[in-house]
């Protein structure tokens, strides 16, 4: 099988030989160690002979009465003279390849996913500290990983999770905002309210008036204990004091999310090098020696310019074997749900939980799985809200009977 590869590409010349005697012509290839590749008979003159072009010489050696005519050559010569002859459109090509593969490379728009502004621009900030940014090349799956973890250590107290996602020439981000329980302000005359809405489930009043029952439906805002004393009858104001107590009411959530169906586990062998790579829009060509399949990378870059997407590397590596794994389905959404049940449970205090959970839908979509779930969640959601006296407008104005 490896002779005849070899064969394949070995260089091959077609002739046309005519003369009297065209025996003896064929003969004396045979004598003189000239392999015929293939031969055909045009008459009794002539013949169409086809062999190896380091054999040429030797023919040519006898051909004073034969006419000996090249029609073509074949093997690796041919290739080469076809490569010659379209020189100009194979660059054209090349070219137009290598200008479309650039250009799939390039991010053309960065696209922050929520609701705030400062959170959107927090995020953008810390995406051009990485080059993510528009008419940059983009990073690969691995380095969007590592950014992300990294944007996530720097702000902690912001960011509760971020998941960076190339879309062809499109960065994908999205973002939640981690919700601090920050120092309440209090003050001297206020009243109790909701910060979302739920249904209430416990009150303790340490001050100020209830005016909401257990299992009512509150909104946002609305005032659960209030600041403001009235009479019997809610016709006259007796006093104002600075409300004070907890009110716990079940709130909901919904929380999507993907999951990956095939993980990936990888396994350190102990083998390490140090080697020189050319980095070109985000692949790596290794120089001098050879790369191991899988490695954990340690670069530096000694030669890289912004504008080229070119540069070239001082890599430390350490091998590693990579072994893929797959979830069942059953496994995977097991996974997901716990997942979902960790970013609520991140966010409530020490007197706060999960009431019941609920799936959703679930379904699979290419390797991952997506998941959207429902929490009832008991959750303290009520805060201070200063009382601002109100004057008459009569009170703040002069009379004037003229």
């Amino acid at each position: 099988m490896e002779n005849k590869i070899i064969d394949r590409f070995k260089n091959k010349i077609k002739l046309k030989v005519s003369g009297k005697n065209i025996e003896r012509f064929i003969k004396r290839l045979y004598k003189n160690d000239i392999e015929i590749i293939s031969l055909k008979y045009i008459d009794f003159k002539t013949i169409i002979i086809t062999t190896y072009l380091e054999d040429y010489e030797k023919i040519e050696k006898f051909k004073s009465i034969y006419k000996i005519t090249k029609l073509g050559y074949g093997g690796l010569i041919k290739v080469k003279r076809k490569l010659f002859i379209n020189r100009f459109l194979i660059l054209f090509l090349v070219i137009g390849y290598m200008f479309i593969l650039f250009l799939s490379n390039i991010i053309f728009e960065v696209q922050v996913v929520h609701t705030s502004v400062d959170i959107r621009n927090l995020v953008i900030k810390e995406l051009n500290k990485y080059n993510i940014k528009k008419y940059n090349i983009k990073k690969n799956f691995e380095e969007l990983n590592k950014i992300s973890n990294k944007i996530l250590e720097n702000n902690k107290d912001k960011i509760e999770w971020i998941s960076i996602e190339n879309i062809g020439t499109k960065v994908k981000v999205k973002v939640e905002e981690r919700k601090l329980n920050l120092e309440v302000e209090e003050y001297p005359i206020q009243n109790i309210v909701a910060t979302k809405s739920g249904i209430i489930k416990k009150i303790t009043a340490k001050n100020g008036v209830v005016v909401k029952n257990i299992n009512d439906y509150v909104t946002k805002g609305d005032i659960i204990i209030s600041g403001v004393i009235t009479d019997t009858y809610g016709e006259k104001i007796l006093d104002k004091v600075s409300a004070n107590g907890s009110v716990f009411a079940e709130v909901w959530y919904t929380v999507d999310l993907e999951y990956p169906i095939i993980y990936t586990k990888d396994t350190k062998t102990g083998n390490k090098k140090t080697m020189y790579e050319i980095e070109f829009l985000n692949k790596r060509i290794p120089l001098f020696t050879k790369s191991y399949k899988h490695s954990i990378d340690n670069s530096k870059i000694i030669l890289k310019n912004p504008l080229i997407p070119f540069g070239i590397l001082k890599t430390q590596k350490q091998e590693i074997t990579k072994e893929d794994n797959v979830y069942l389905p059953e496994e995977a959404l097991e996974k997901a749900i716990k997942l979902a049940r960790n970013k609520i449970e991140s966010r409530l205090d020490k007197n706060e939980y999960i009431i019941k959970e609920k799936k959703l839908s679930f379904y699979q979509k290419d390797s991952k799985i997506v998941v959207e779930m429902f929490f009832s969640v008991l959750e303290n959601i009520g805060k201070p809200s200063e009382i601002i006296d109100e004057v008459k407008t009569e009170e703040k104005g002069s009379i004037n009977n003229d």
